[in-house]
């Protein structure tokens, strides 16, 4: 089976950031193909230059535009085969909005994972950036937000956190530990208690817990925090953790993510990428 990336691009240096990590991923991890995506949607005020006199935009220059963008995307597809010569690299091209373009290219070519750049220290975000929450929100398949300025590391320890409301969803982990290549990572299961005291699950619980992680060498960590996106960074931090994994559902981090200001957990958790599983 093809295993895909989907990059989508804008060409700001997050961006870029994004496709040499996405070219470093799929060496590691043994990925046949990545799509690099560029839309030129248009939307009703794109014709115009905010100038005194409101000129409209002539199609020189949106040609001569867009004939750049297609040569930078054309030496970037180069640059990926030249660092991985396994990599087949393909140009896709769209006119769609962004979100739309991104869920149809996902679907229409069975798309394994979406590998976003964020750079909330940004003033001027660009289009990926405005557009990320929303993505990862709507994506048919698992998304990787990279943070701005991370060196890709092969994943050695991988952080998941879960809630014992919703223990069934740690069954989607099993996506990630069929290829050979993930059996050196270790998953670092940490629960968050954020009322009193500690918290320990009762045996049969416990037991449960287990189940869902051994096909994996993993911990168990129990620990007590009322702000559990600032103790999941902390955490990150001082165990040297590659990745965090996102679980799905209503009472998973990344259902807090989703519901308290994803650009903000993101910006504060995200030291590392966050793998958003579906």
């Amino acid at each position: 089976m093809m295993k895909t990336l989907l990059v989508p691009v804008d060409f700001t240096p997050t961006s870029d950031e994004t496709v040499r990590f996405a070219t470093a991923w799929s060496k590691q991890y043994e990925y046949n193909r990545i799509i690099l995506l560029k839309t030129f949607y248009e939307n009703v005020f794109s014709g115009i230059v905010w100038s005194a006199d409101y000129a409209a935009v002539d199609h020189v220059s949106v040609n001569a535009d867009r004939e750049e963008a297609q040569a930078r995307l054309q030496s970037m597809a180069a640059a990926i085969t030249a660092e991985n010569e396994n990599i087949q690299v393909t140009i896709a091209l769209s006119e769609s909005p962004l979100l739309r373009a991104v869920i149809d290219l996902a679907r229409q070519e069975e798309v394994t994972m979406i590998v976003l750049g964020s750079n909330p220290h940004v003033a001027e975000e660009g289009l990926i950036a405005r557009n990320l929450i929303a993505i990862a929100k709507a994506s048919p398949v698992r998304v990787l937000v990279v943070p701005a300025g991370y060196t890709f590391r092969p994943v050695d320890k991988a952080l998941v956190p879960f809630d014992f409301k919703a223990l069934h969803v740690l069954g989607k982990l099993q996506h990630i530990a069929i290829p050979a290549n993930w059996a050196i990572t270790r998953l670092l299961a940490l629960n968050v208690n954020t009322g009193e005291g500690e918290y320990k699950p009762d045996a049969a619980t416990e037991a449960e817990l287990h189940e869902y992680l051994s096909p994996f060498q993993y911990d168990i960590h129990y620990e007590s925090s009322k702000d559990i996106i600032g103790h999941v960074s902390e955490f990150t931090a001082a165990n040297d953790v590659q990745l965090i994994v996102a679980l799905p559902g209503k009472h998973s981090f990344l259902y807090t993510l989703t519901h308290k200001s994803i650009s903000e957990a993101i910006t504060r958790s995200a030291k590392v990428p966050v793998m958003i599983l579906k």
